[in-house]
């Protein structure tokens, strides 16, 4: 049986993801097709280049102050980037690996949908690195997403962000769009919230039981996007894993 994995965005929040991924690797799943939005695009990487020990450590070992700092109009992510432009080797399972993210132009936002498989690293690493871009102000004292997405918007509609690329889930965090193009037997999606829904065009091409949806059972807060400290995604790896070992695949 041939699967597909959607990795959505959702921060520091993607080390729940990282532990469903080590269930999903232990139990040896046929995952042709990845799709990753933002950090979901970041864990897609590691997965491509079948460091998938390096993916947990990644999580395990994090540091946010290694990580975390912030430029004019964005969340810096170029220490992550740096990180993975060490990883050597290759998935050969894995036939396809989607990203999205964002281009501005004309004060107006248009998603770009790339397959990094087949790019040279160079090329794979700016598309995962533009799709983990968020966006960010200054003037915005507490990281709350819907207050700086709503400067965001008023933003771009000023021109201040022209020519960026910028985080995919802006527009679409849950990437389904290849799998409609390229049929799998069943799609996993993991979802980091409580409130995940699946959106409802991928079932005029899948039946419901052909998805199988994975997300918290808890509730998260917004500036856990950027909690990216050891304790909190020590805790979130181990959840996303034994929820995926208690519910299954």
């Amino acid at each position: 049986m041939q699967y597909g994995l959607c990795l959505t965005g959702g921060g520091a929040k993607g080390a729940f993801q990282a532990g469903i991924i080590k269930y999903l690797k232990e139990k040896d799943i046929n995952i042709k097709i990845i799709t990753g939005t933002s950090i979901g695009a970041i864990n897609a990487y590691f997965m491509m280049k079948n460091q998938y020990e390096k993916l947990y450590e990644f999580w395990n070992n994090m540091d946010g102050k290694k990580y975390a700092s912030y430029l004019d109009k964005v969340v810096d992510n170029s220490k992550i980037i740096d990180e993975l432009y060490k990883l050597e080797g290759e998935d050969k399972k894995i036939e396809k690996v989607y990203v999205n993210y964002v281009f501005v132009k004309k004060s107006s936002l248009h998603e770009v949908i790339v397959d990094i498989k087949n790019k040279s690293q160079a090329e794979a690493l700016e598309c995962v690195k533009a799709s983990s871009l968020l966006p960010f102000s200054k003037d915005v004292e507490k990281f709350d997403t819907k207050i700086l997405f709503e400067k965001f918007k008023n933003d771009v509609s000023l021109g201040l962000y022209d020519g960026f690329k910028l985080d995919g889930g802006i527009l679409n965090n849950c990437l389904l769009e290849p799998f409609k193009k390229h049929k799998v037997d069943k799609i996993i999606i993991i979802g980091l919230k409580s409130t995940f829904e699946v959106p409802e065009d991928i079932y005029n091409y899948y039946k419901k039981e052909d998805l199988i949806v994975f997300k918290p059972c808890f509730n998260t807060n917004p500036e856990d996007t950027i909690k990216f400290e050891k304790d909190f995604c020590c805790d979130l790896f181990k959840k996303g894993y034994d929820i995926a070992l208690k519910k299954g695949v």
